[in-house]
Protein backbone atom coordinates (compact mmCIF):
# COMPACT_ATOMS: atom_id res chain seq x y z
CA UNK A 1 0.00 0.00 0.00
CA UNK A 2 1.36 3.41 -0.98
CA UNK A 3 1.93 5.80 1.78
CA UNK A 4 2.87 9.03 1.35
CA UNK A 5 2.92 10.80 4.91
CA UNK A 6 2.67 14.11 3.95
CA UNK A 7 -0.33 15.44 2.52
CA UNK A 8 -0.81 18.37 -0.14
CA UNK A 9 -1.39 21.96 1.03
CA UNK A 10 -3.75 22.74 -1.39
CA UNK A 11 -6.26 20.49 0.37
CA UNK A 12 -5.07 20.99 3.40
CA UNK A 13 -4.31 16.94 3.89
CA UNK A 14 -2.12 16.11 6.66
CA UNK A 15 -1.70 12.37 5.46
CA UNK A 16 -2.27 11.06 1.97
CA UNK A 17 -2.45 7.69 0.02
CA UNK A 18 -3.01 6.63 -3.28
CA UNK A 19 -7.08 7.44 -2.29
CA UNK A 20 -7.82 9.22 1.33
CA UNK A 21 -6.35 12.18 2.39
CA UNK A 22 -6.69 12.86 6.14
CA UNK A 23 -6.76 16.03 7.46
CA UNK A 24 -8.13 18.28 10.53
CA UNK A 25 -11.80 19.36 11.59
CA UNK A 26 -12.36 22.97 10.37
CA UNK A 27 -15.15 25.18 11.86
CA UNK A 28 -17.11 25.21 8.25
CA UNK A 29 -16.77 21.46 8.61
CA UNK A 30 -18.91 21.20 11.86
CA UNK A 31 -22.34 21.28 10.59
CA UNK A 32 -21.74 18.53 7.60
CA UNK A 33 -19.81 16.03 10.28
CA UNK A 34 -22.58 16.34 13.27
CA UNK A 35 -25.25 15.61 10.46
CA UNK A 36 -23.06 12.54 9.21
CA UNK A 37 -22.23 11.13 12.79
CA UNK A 38 -25.63 11.27 14.04
CA UNK A 39 -27.96 10.02 11.11
CA UNK A 40 -28.77 6.59 11.98
CA UNK A 41 -30.13 6.08 9.49
CA UNK A 42 -26.49 5.14 7.63
CA UNK A 43 -25.25 2.85 10.42
CA UNK A 44 -25.21 -0.47 10.10
CA UNK A 45 -25.95 -3.25 12.25
CA UNK A 46 -22.53 -3.19 14.53
CA UNK A 47 -23.06 0.58 15.41
CA UNK A 48 -22.44 1.18 19.39
CA UNK A 49 -24.74 3.91 20.10
CA UNK A 50 -23.27 7.27 20.77
CA UNK A 51 -24.99 10.29 19.60
CA UNK A 52 -22.67 13.48 21.21
CA UNK A 53 -24.93 16.50 21.86
CA UNK A 54 -24.33 18.76 19.87
CA UNK A 55 -23.27 21.66 22.06
CA UNK A 56 -20.46 19.42 23.53
CA UNK A 57 -19.15 18.56 19.81
CA UNK A 58 -19.16 22.09 19.43
CA UNK A 59 -17.56 22.59 22.60
CA UNK A 60 -15.09 19.91 21.62
CA UNK A 61 -13.97 21.55 18.40
CA UNK A 62 -13.83 25.47 20.37
CA UNK A 63 -11.55 24.12 23.27
CA UNK A 64 -8.75 22.33 21.24
CA UNK A 65 -9.67 21.59 17.63
CA UNK A 66 -10.20 17.93 18.21
CA UNK A 67 -6.70 17.71 18.77
CA UNK A 68 -4.49 17.47 21.86
CA UNK A 69 -1.80 15.17 23.85
CA UNK A 70 -4.75 12.32 24.32
CA UNK A 71 -7.10 12.34 21.92
CA UNK A 72 -7.37 13.15 18.01
CA UNK A 73 -10.22 13.00 15.32
CA UNK A 74 -9.25 13.34 11.55
CA UNK A 75 -11.38 13.11 8.88
CA UNK A 76 -11.09 10.77 5.96
CA UNK A 77 -11.59 12.55 2.81
CA UNK A 78 -11.18 11.02 -0.88
CA UNK A 79 -8.86 13.12 -2.28
CA UNK A 80 -9.99 11.83 -6.10
CA UNK A 81 -13.22 13.09 -5.38
CA UNK A 82 -12.63 16.96 -4.77
CA UNK A 83 -11.80 16.30 -0.87
CA UNK A 84 -15.44 14.55 -0.37
CA UNK A 85 -15.63 13.83 3.25
CA UNK A 86 -16.58 9.54 3.56
CA UNK A 87 -15.52 9.59 6.87
CA UNK A 88 -13.53 9.84 10.16
CA UNK A 89 -10.92 8.19 12.45
CA UNK A 90 -9.95 9.04 16.03
CA UNK A 91 -7.28 7.96 18.46
CA UNK A 92 -7.88 8.27 22.47
CA UNK A 93 -6.70 7.03 25.70
CA UNK A 94 -8.56 4.39 26.92
CA UNK A 95 -7.21 3.80 30.42
CA UNK A 96 -4.48 5.82 32.27
CA UNK A 97 -2.77 2.76 33.24
CA UNK A 98 -2.47 1.57 29.40
CA UNK A 99 0.01 2.46 27.42
CA UNK A 100 -0.57 3.16 23.90
CA UNK A 101 -3.81 4.64 22.68
CA UNK A 102 -7.13 3.15 21.39
CA UNK A 103 -8.20 3.70 17.56
CA UNK A 104 -11.45 4.05 16.56
CA UNK A 105 -13.17 4.97 12.95
CA UNK A 106 -15.86 5.09 11.23
CA UNK A 107 -17.29 5.61 7.61
CA UNK A 108 -20.26 7.66 7.36
CA UNK A 109 -22.37 6.27 4.33
CA UNK A 110 -23.72 3.03 3.47
CA UNK A 111 -22.38 3.93 -0.19
CA UNK A 112 -19.30 4.72 0.89
CA UNK A 113 -18.42 1.59 2.39
CA UNK A 114 -16.47 -1.47 0.74
CA UNK A 115 -14.10 0.59 -1.34
CA UNK A 116 -11.49 0.51 0.54
CA UNK A 117 -11.09 4.07 2.44
CA UNK A 118 -10.64 2.94 5.66
CA UNK A 119 -7.79 0.56 5.03
CA UNK A 120 -5.66 2.88 3.74
CA UNK A 121 -6.77 5.37 6.52
CA UNK A 122 -6.13 2.76 9.39
CA UNK A 123 -2.73 2.48 7.75
CA UNK A 124 -1.91 6.08 7.51
CA UNK A 125 -3.13 6.62 10.90
CA UNK A 126 -1.59 4.13 12.53
CA UNK A 127 1.99 4.63 11.02
CA UNK A 128 1.38 8.80 11.43
CA UNK A 129 0.88 7.97 15.43
CA UNK A 130 3.80 5.37 15.92
CA UNK A 131 6.02 8.40 14.33
CA UNK A 132 5.11 11.22 16.04
CA UNK A 133 3.96 9.63 19.65
CA UNK A 134 6.58 7.75 21.96
CA UNK A 135 3.66 4.43 22.27
CA UNK A 136 4.29 0.95 22.42
CA UNK A 137 0.97 -0.16 21.18
CA UNK A 138 -2.28 0.95 19.55
CA UNK A 139 -5.43 -1.17 19.63
CA UNK A 140 -8.92 -1.47 18.17
CA UNK A 141 -12.02 -3.19 19.53
CA UNK A 142 -14.57 -4.84 16.88
CA UNK A 143 -18.10 -6.16 17.65
CA UNK A 144 -17.77 -10.29 17.76
CA UNK A 145 -19.00 -10.83 13.82
CA UNK A 146 -18.60 -7.46 12.22
CA UNK A 147 -16.70 -9.17 9.76
CA UNK A 148 -15.60 -6.13 7.53
CA UNK A 149 -14.57 -4.22 10.22
CA UNK A 150 -12.39 -7.07 11.51
CA UNK A 151 -10.96 -7.79 7.62
CA UNK A 152 -9.84 -3.85 7.86
CA UNK A 153 -8.00 -4.33 11.47
CA UNK A 154 -6.54 -7.35 9.66
CA UNK A 155 -5.45 -6.18 6.94
CA UNK A 156 -3.35 -3.11 8.65
CA UNK A 157 -1.39 -5.61 10.65
CA UNK A 158 -3.43 -6.06 13.94
CA UNK A 159 -3.34 -8.67 15.45
CA UNK A 160 -6.32 -10.55 17.60
CA UNK A 161 -5.27 -10.14 21.31
CA UNK A 162 -8.12 -12.02 22.92
CA UNK A 163 -12.22 -11.48 23.62
CA UNK A 164 -13.84 -8.97 26.07
CA UNK A 165 -17.15 -11.26 26.60
CA UNK A 166 -20.40 -9.13 27.05
CA UNK A 167 -18.26 -5.32 27.05
CA UNK A 168 -21.03 -3.47 25.12
CA UNK A 169 -24.31 -3.26 25.29
CA UNK A 170 -25.69 -3.15 21.20
CA UNK A 171 -29.54 -3.76 20.15
CA UNK A 172 -30.84 -4.60 23.77
CA UNK A 173 -28.36 -7.12 24.43
CA UNK A 174 -24.77 -7.15 25.87
CA UNK A 175 -21.75 -8.75 22.65
CA UNK A 176 -18.53 -9.71 22.90
CA UNK A 177 -15.79 -7.06 21.43
CA UNK A 178 -12.70 -8.57 19.60
CA UNK A 179 -9.79 -6.45 20.49
CA UNK A 180 -6.53 -6.21 18.34
CA UNK A 181 -3.31 -4.60 18.35
CA UNK A 182 -0.66 -3.38 16.68
CA UNK A 183 3.31 -3.03 17.76
CA UNK A 184 5.25 -0.55 16.41
CA UNK A 185 7.31 -3.13 14.33
CA UNK A 186 4.57 -4.22 12.97
CA UNK A 187 3.27 -1.16 11.49
CA UNK A 188 4.79 0.15 7.94
CA UNK A 189 6.69 3.00 8.11
CA UNK A 190 4.85 6.51 6.09
CA UNK A 191 7.51 7.38 3.36
CA UNK A 192 7.86 10.87 3.09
Amino acid sequence: MEMKGVGCVECGCVLQGKRVCLRTVRESDLELIYRLMTDVSQKGEYWLIDIPAEPAFRRGFADRGFWHEHFGRLLITDHQDEGRVVGEIIYYRNADYRAGYEVGYQIFRRADRGKGYMSEALSLFSAFLFESKPIPRLQLTVVAGNESSRKVAEKCGYRYEGTLRKAAFLAGKYVDLELFGLLPDECPPLRL
